[in-house]
């Protein structure tokens, strides 16, 4: 994974971290429910950029020969 990636990822999971938070504090439900949600999301786009794309495997296996 590049390093921008790893940092977006991170950020990302930061995110769904401060969203799970202010869930736990907040009384209505619609909006409790709606920040699980971002959460969720943002964990979803933190573990799409972990991920390894297929090009990127075969750039991989193409460099080792």
């Amino acid at each position: 994974m590049q390093h921008g990636a790893r940092l977006r990822a991170e950020h990302y999971r930061d995110m769904a971290a401060q969203f799970r938070s202010m869930a736990e504090i907040e009384p209505l439900g619609s909006v409790r429910r709606y920040l699980h949600r971002l959460a969720a999301q943002y964990d979803d786009a933190a573990t799409d950029l972990e991920m390894p794309r297929a090009s990127d495997q075969g750039e991989a296996r193409a460099a080792l020969g």
